[in-house]
């Protein structure tokens, strides 16, 4: 698009403007290569289901029953959901639209770090389990991810290299089953930048694209936080998110307690999503470490309390992220899915979304009529806030909030994405 310059004479000015324009292409282009260009679906992570790979039925289930077990869980405990939803504070309404929706997690972590024993055959057990899941199990549409050793472990290059290749062992590169990986306690940019280069060579092992195995990475330390810029520009290209591990991260700057909302972790918070923000990918939260399981030491009243209390404390901190502008989190139990599944659900309302596809088209309207900034539903409308509504919109379209005609008719999306969300969905339909 070229601006209107009028008949004003430039001439004297032709060189000059060659110059900048060659500049300007160039910083274009670098801007360009600072974006992480995320697929539509890698946007529907708000909840990453992690389950160790030493377990293979607990991994199975994890992938193919999400939370389904939530309903029976809070039956036995005498948990009605009116009762829920006053604990919570949320209409019943929302709690029963979650219940009645898609139970799979979207995204599940099938690790090999944190999770497992260090033994060798704990390992080795835990790759082979890896493998059949990501081949056998019945995925859908979650997302597929896998959590090696990190760099200070020995089994860190094997357990990349075994996992990712046995898993996609004669398989058309088009159906690969895995969508990347995350990559624990990443401190140093050469670091991450070896990591994506192995990642590379697999790929081409493999015949699969450049760039096809996804990365996120978990920001653990306050050393790794102190140098997260230089973090992400080492693998933008292959980001995929960027994850917040707030107990390894309170013991390595020494805080006194893991608490979800200390002010330190916060300010932690604040800054993965900027950089998250930056390069356009999601900020997930870290996982509350207080499960909703009962207690046997306790009668039937006081575990209901309990687990009534476990619930609200994963639904808070759910809500305290996604306040701060996080757009997932960890989770490590089907009733810790349901209940940040629950609390991103209530955090945007179908009635928000639809007021928001008024207000992109009636600016959509108030463009073509030449006009810039407007009032539009009695508050200040333009290029800006255009482009926020747009970008809410982009994750409501991927979590199935808002139909991809309507938002390409906007231009909210690309046909090409489009595409991407339906080759997606797919999945579900053929059990891949």
């Amino acid at each position: 698009m070229t601006s209107p310059t009028g008949s004003w004479d430039l001439s004297r000015f032709h060189d000059l403007m060659a110059r900048a324009t060659d500049e300007r292409a160039r910083l274009r282009r670098a801007a360009d290569r600072a974006h992480a260009h995320l697929p539509l679906p890698f946007l529907q992570q708000r909840a990453h289901f992690t389950t160790p790979a030493s377990n293979l039925e607990m991994a199975t289930k994890a992938v193919e029953r999400g939370f389904d077990a939530t309903p029976r869980i809070l039956e036995k405990l005498g948990i009605t959901l009116p009762m829920l939803g006053e604990t919570l504070g949320v209409e019943t309404r929302l709690i029963e639209e979650v219940l009645g929706g898609e139970s799979h997690a979207p995204l599940v972590m099938i690790d090999g770090e944190d999770a497992q024993a260090l033994r060798d055959d704990v390992v080795q057990l835990g790759r082979e389990n890896a493998i059949r899941v990501f081949r056998e199990a019945k995925w859908g549409r979650t997302l597929r991810f896998y959590r090696p050793s990190g760099l200070g472990l020995d089994y860190c290059i094997e357990d990349l290299v075994i996992v990712l290749s046995e898993a996609g062992r004669d398989r058309d590169p088009a159906h690969y089953p895995i969508e990347g990986i995350i990559w624990p306690k990443a401190e140093h940019p050469d670091e991450l930048r070896w990591v994506a280069d192995l990642l590379s060579g697999i790929e081409e092992k493999l015949g699969l694209e450049h760039g096809q195995i996804r990365m996120q990475f978990l920001v653990e330390s306050g050393y790794g936080l102190w140098h997260l810029p230089q973090l992400v520009e080492a693998c933008t290209d292959r980001l995929a998110g960027l994850i917040f591990g707030i107990a390894d991260y309170a013991a390595d700057i020494q805080l006194p307690h893991i608490i979800n909302d200390h002010p330190v972790c916060d300010m932690a918070r604040g800054l993965i999503v900027n950089l998250a923000g930056a390069v356009g990918v999601p900020a997930i939260d870290n996982m509350t470490v207080n499960y909703p399981v009962a207690d046997r030491s306790k009668s039937p009243d006081e575990n209901r309390a309990h687990v009534l209390a476990r619930i609200k404390e994963c639904y808070d901190d759910a809500r305290h992220g996604q306040a701060l502008g996080m757009d997932g989190k960890w989770v490590g139990h089907p009733v810790q899915l349901f209940a940040v599944m629950l609390a991103y659900h209530a955090a945007l309302p179908q009635e928000e979304v639809d007021a928001e596809v008024r207000k992109i088209a009636a600016y959509v309207e108030a463009v073509d009529a030449s006009v810039g900034a407007t009032i539009i539903e009695g508050v200040m409308s333009d290029r800006a806030t255009d482009r926020h509504a747009r970008k809410k919109l982009r994750k409501a379209v991927a979590l199935g909030r808002l139909s991809p005609e309507r938002a390409q008719a906007l231009g909210i999306v690309t046909p090409d994405e489009v595409a991407a969300l339906e080759r997606h969905a797919q999945l579900d339909a053929v059990g891949e």
